[in-house]
């Protein structure tokens, strides 16, 4: 009985493992050069996917 239970529980751990988001981001880095501070801000976007089979949530931003 507790081999089937181990089983079980290394079954359901192994698929939890398996379905997760995997973000993939286009560019991780960004050259910003020489900027005048006269041009004003300089805007840049990370763009990001998620090719993994589960929803990827961002539960919290703060600035960095």
């Amino acid at each position: 009985m507790k081999k089937i239970i181990v089983i079980i529980i290394l079954l359901f751990v192994g698929v939890l493992l398996l379905s997760q988001p995997i973000i993939e981001f286009e560019t991780l880095k960004y050259d910003y050069g020489r900027i005048k501070e006269e041009a004003g801000p300089h805007k840049v976007d990370f763009n990001f996917f998620n090719t993994g089979d589960e929803p990827f949530r961002i539960l919290k931003v703060t600035a960095g």
